[in-house]
């Protein structure tokens, strides 16, 4: 195993997608994908995940599936984020992992679920067709986000007092994907959104990414009139935090927003004004925009 690791870790960091010895790599690969040692396949998995050519994607994309059934969580998790590459390299590939997605949604394992999420997430935007098809998945996904938002103190998730938010942060992205454009997915999951935007903490970063995602998913989808007022609410008290990062994705998140709801982005004409006295170039440039921007629409 000693050896493997030191032979694998230099193809990582050696190899690219480009040089001619990936034939003899992909023979390797191939063997210890099916070797019963866990870690030795782990191994093939993570150098597939960093030096997967379209040709290798092609070769190993059936053992990558096979390790898509394993009933060990660590190589699910690792085989999950080698689809998500294969499907990056080769898009029609994605055919192949989408019978076992409806399954690798519904694991307890936050690990595997993070990663299927991912990999959904990818199928969806490379193709309209996929998306329908997970629109089944919608009412799956908000269930999980509700668990989330419900579940106790854990350990083994929490961060900041806030439970596993790079998952939450996640769910969020693929509901944008999946509500864009369609009525009945975003009506339901109105509820939940408007559950994390209003029992998120906010005194944390984490919390802070948590409802920036939730307010871009809001501003995606078909959501409404109440819930659109919420999310600009929540990116007007962005602008007053004392972080000038999180006041710079604010403007730039109501810049985008004029155009959907302009009415809601006025009530906070008087605090993106007071940016104008910000130290930071970049964020009175872009309150610069805004106005400009906020004035053209009116003109319109």
């Amino acid at each position: 195993f000693s050896d493997k690791r030191i032979g694998y870790l230099g193809a990582m960091l050696l190899l690219d997608e480009r040089q001619d010895v990936h034939v003899l790599v992909t023979n390797s690969l191939k063997n210890d994908m099916n070797h019963s040692n866990q870690f030795i396949a782990g191994l093939a998995l993570s150098t597939l995940g960093s030096i997967c050519s379209q040709e290798m994607s092609r070769d190993l994309a059936g053992e990558v599936e096979k390790l898509l059934k394993s009933s060990v969580t660590y190589l699910k998790k690792k085989a999950l984020l080698c689809a998500r590459r294969i499907v990056q390299k080769v898009p029609e590939l994605m055919e192949m992992f989408i019978p076992h997605m409806r399954a690798l949604l519904s694991e307890r394992n936050h690990g595997v679920l993070i990663t299927a999420v991912s990999l959904v997430t990818e199928m969806c935007l490379q193709s309209p067709d996929v998306r329908s098809h997970f629109r089944k998945q919608v009412s799956n996904l908000v269930r999980t986000l509700k668990n989330l938002l419900m579940a106790g103190f854990s350990s083994e998730h929490d961060v900041s007092g806030v439970g596993d938010p790079f998952l939450q942060v996640k769910i969020l992205h693929l509901l944008r994907v999946l509500g864009k454009g369609d009525h009945d997915s975003s009506d339901a999951m109105n509820d939940v959104l408007a559950q994390v935007a209003t029992n998120t903490e906010t005194s944390k970063n984490v919390g802070n990414a948590i409802l920036y995602e939730t307010v871009l998913c809001i501003m995606d989808i078909k959501a409404e009139t109440g819930l659109r007022v919420l999310a600009v609410n929540i990116l007007g008290r962005f602008l007053l935090n004392s972080d000038k990062n999180i006041r710079y994705v604010a403007l730039n998140t109501l810049l985008k927003t004029v155009n959907v709801d302009n009415q809601a982005v006025q009530r906070h004409r008087s605090t993106v004004l007071d940016c104008l006295k910000d130290p930071d170039i970049s964020i009175r440039r872009f309150v610069t925009f805004f106005f400009l921007l906020f004035s053209f629409i009116r003109e319109r």
